[in-house]
């Protein structure tokens, strides 16, 4: 499976590939401004400290631990359009309930809470549809470009977002912003009849238990893949425990309005657009191993950055920019290389398992890690925890450098 050069020349992206990415590109601009909206909605309206937000962070994400290798079992056994179909039309009711309690006087914590956790449920079984549905539509040599375009559009919506979101919440308020995502599902939803999708294969005689088992042996049975699971998984606990710190270090310690956050936030994310364009260009020129492993360090510098200056006021606003370009640049290097080693290196039957497994154990980790954030934050201090995250987050390269990834050129996709 491992090569040393790879001169395969992909061909232009198919226009259903086109309708799916558009869609989820509309998602995810959506999703971005909830990511912003509902922490500021529990930290401005709800008054809730570092331990609160570390837990709503961890509702969010603790869907991908208990639900997971269930979902991949779901999406290798029916149609991938009735499973995408099903969660976006979820998705985007329970996040309207949001401004209408709020609206009415009835807005807490336990709500934010129970929403996150629906919400992610829902997102879990739908990303890994979406992740299973890709090879089906495509070439196997249209995969990587597929991940950079993917990745593309996920970064500008990540830089879209945040100033989005900032607009909504100063003119509006921050449970009304969150409306935006509600919308952006249901269009998601909508464009899918535009995407032709093989139907379901046949369902498996084995039991779900075994199924399940079977993803997560092709993920740690494999060395490759066993290596960039557990790099992703320890650079998503360190990012998660920075993330339960970061939006409360922002508006507490710095004394950013929403506008100022979602710029800063914004431009930030214009480095995930720069790493996703500029991915597969790096990789050609050092290789997969190593374009992996400067992704997972160039992250990890720019986490740190963030808290290195609080006054002047001018200093901070352009040091966490920076801190946030830096971090997505290297992001977009890293999952635009790493996402399609799975499709190199797992048949089709199983990619809904593999995905799952591998999810299962990356923000499984994520959600403890924003345990772990919230309540050091509590102990130590807003700015100690963001910069032993980022210091800790470094740890992920080790998994790379011990594996056979560390000398590969490429993958035969």
């Amino acid at each position: 499976m491992i090569c040393r050069h790879c001169s395969a020349t992909p061909r232009a992206l198919p226009r259903s590939y086109l309708a799916l990415l558009v869609g989820q590109t509309i998602s995810l601009l959506g999703s971005n401004v909830t990511m912003l909206a509902l922490p500021l909605t529990a930290i401005t309206l709800l008054d809730a400290g570092p331990a609160q937000a570390g837990l709503l962070l961890a509702c969010g994400r603790a869907p991908c631990l208990f639900v997971s290798l269930f979902a991949g079992v779901i999406v290798d056994r029916l149609p991938h359009r009735r499973i995408l179909l099903t969660a976006n039309v979820v998705m985007a009711a329970t996040l309207a309930t949001i401004p209408l309690c709020a609206s009415l006087g009835h807005l807490g914590m336990v709500q934010l809470y129970a929403t996150s956790v629906l919400v992610g449920v829902a997102a879990v079984i739908a990303d890994v549809a979406y992740l299973a549905c890709i090879p089906t539509v495509l070439d196997r040599s249209q995969l990587v470009r597929a991940q950079s375009s993917l990745e593309f559009s996920q970064a500008t919506a990540m830089a879209a977002g945040p100033f989005l979101a900032g607009w909504l919440i100063n003119a509006f308020s921050a449970p009304t912003a969150i409306l935006a995502d509600s919308v952006s599902f249901l269009l998601a939803a909508a464009l899918l009849s535009l995407v032709p999708m093989p139907a379901a294969s046949a369902a498996p005689s084995s039991t779900v238990l075994v199924q399940m088992a079977e993803g997560l042996a092709s993920v740690f049975g494999n060395a490759v893949l066993r290596a960039v699971t557990l790099a992703t998984g320890t650079f998503i606990f360190w990012h998660n425990a920075y993330s339960a710190a970061f939006l409360l270090h922002l508006t507490k310690d710095l004394g950013f309005d929403s506008r100022v956050v979602g710029m800063v936030l914004g431009i930030g994310a214009l480095g995930g657009v720069v790493g996703a364009a500029g991915s597969p260009w790096v990789g050609r020129a050092i290789g997969l191993g190593p374009v992996l492993m400067t992704g997972l360090a160039v992250s990890a510098a720019g986490m740190s950055l963030a808290a290195l200056l609080t006054r002047p006021w001018w200093a901070a606003v352009a040091c966490v920019a920076l801190s946030q370009f830096i971090l997505w640049i290297g992001q977009g290097l890293y999952h635009v290389q790493q996402v399609p080693i799975r499709y190199a290196l797992v048949p089709q039957r199983l990619q809904g398992r593999v995905n799952a497994s591998i999810r299962t154990v990356v923000w499984g980790l994520g959600s403890l890690g924003a345990l772990v954030g919230g309540a050091a934050a509590a102990a130590t201090s807003l700015r100690t925890t963001l910069l032993a995250s980022s210091v800790l987050g470094t740890a992920s390269i080790i998994w790379i450098w011990r594996s056979p990834l560390r000398r590969t050129r490429s993958l035969h996709l």
